[in-house]
């Protein structure tokens, strides 16, 4: 009777168990945004093609160690496009430059005023911060020159190893690309229109460029997930698009804030967003193929195009001489155990070489 109760109970410890654990395989395995299917959108259309030799140059030669999707804009048209280009994935930083997009539209509808301190906005930090880090204002922020150097929520490599000491520079003096700068943009955008970035984003710039991978879910302020979090009152924003509708937003900044004939950013806000206020090649740190920076968009001024990137390897490439966009994204998860998997494999994959490469060509051409 007695070892009867005790297997009774240890089936109970086991089925309790098993219950736990097929509990948090589905939580871990519940997608953080789903492909949406919203009724604005509308499809890119197809003009022209590349040659055989620039196709063999982009299109794996074998299948790639994890998703990976390619798309080439010129004109507002495809030219080539590789992979499953409406998959919505994490665009990592490249959250920051769509922001700026953002902010420039609110700048133009008379929401935002660029030159309004921190102290003014009445914003500070868990840390708080100096009367002298008070006096960074918004455009100093979208430079990447607070001259705020405090930890900040998905930051990494050398935004921590490269963090200049507290008040070494003052606002404006010096570049350094910082999380703070990213986050708190994303506070101060939601405190001073009064909307979510993604309603936000969604009414003004999905709907009018008729984005078919977008709805206001795609983007989330905070991680969902119980990821271990720095202290901050400024969280880290995300942003899912689908590879096709980056391009489709790097195709309008190409061409001035326009798409399909309207102007959905104004020209003044996206030619002061692609000048360079900051010599990098004058900064400490390397920062590669970059020598320049504007409003969250990085400057090559040798190959004169205009870049966004993010952790991942993922790229978005604007030329805007040749109205010529090319992106490639890579899935780096859209689930606790997809992006837990990507995080312990770390597999980049990138092809940024090929992009480059074709770029070049493309351009010869002309």
């Amino acid at each position: 009777m007695k070892q009867t109760s005790i297997k009774k109970i240890l089936l109970r410890i086991l089925a309790t168990f098993l219950l736990l654990l097929i509990s948090v395989l589905i939580y871990t395995a519940i997608p953080r945004v789903n492909n949406p299917d919203p009724e604005f959108q509308t499809e890119l259309v197809y003009g022209g093609t590349l040659d055989n030799e620039i196709k063999d140059i982009l299109t794996p030669k074998e299948e790639p160690k994890r998703t990976r999707s390619i798309v080439i804009l010129k004109n507002e048209k495809i030219l080539y496009e590789y992979g499953p280009t409406d998959k919505i994935m994490n665009t990592a930083s490249i959250r920051k430059s769509i922001l700026g997009l953002l902010y420039g539209i609110a700048v133009d509808k008379g929401m935002i005023n660029i030159n309004k301190n921190l102290a003014e906005l009445k914003i500070d930090e868990s840390t708080p911060l100096t009367n002298q880090e008070k006096t960074a204002t918004i455009k100093h922020l979208l430079m990447f020159k607070s001259g705020i150097y405090l930890p900040s929520q998905g930051e990494h490599d050398s935004q921590i190893t490269d963090r200049p000491k507290r008040e070494s520079y003052k606002p404006g003096d010096y570049f350094f690309s910082n999380n703070f700068d990213a986050n708190a943009l994303g506070t101060i955008f939601m405190q001073e229109t009064g909307i979510s970035i993604g309603k936000f984003m969604e009414e003004h710039l999905a709907i009018p460029m008729g984005l078919q991978d977008f709805s206001e879910q795609n983007v989330i302020v905070g991680d969902p997930w119980f990821w271990p979090k720095k202290e901050s009152k400024h969280k880290q924003y995300y942003i899912y698009l689908s590879t096709r509708d980056l391009a489709r937003i790097g195709a309008m900044v190409a061409n001035d804030g326009h798409w399909n004939g309207k102007q959905i950013v104004s020209k003044k806000w996206i030619e002061e967003s692609i000048t360079s206020y900051s010599n990098l090649k004058e900064n400490h740190i390397n920062y590669g193929r970059y020598d320049g920076f504007g409003y969250q968009w990085w400057i090559s001024s040798d190959t004169k195009t205009v870049w966004s990137d993010g952790y991942g390897e993922r790229f978005l490439i604007i030329n805007p001489d040749q109205n010529l966009v090319l992106v490639e994204q890579n899935f780096t998860g859209n689930s606790l155990l997809s992006t837990g998997l990507w995080l312990i494999n770390r597999n980049m994959d990138s092809g940024i070489k090929n992009l480059t490469k074709v770029h070049q060509m493309i351009t010869l051409e002309e």
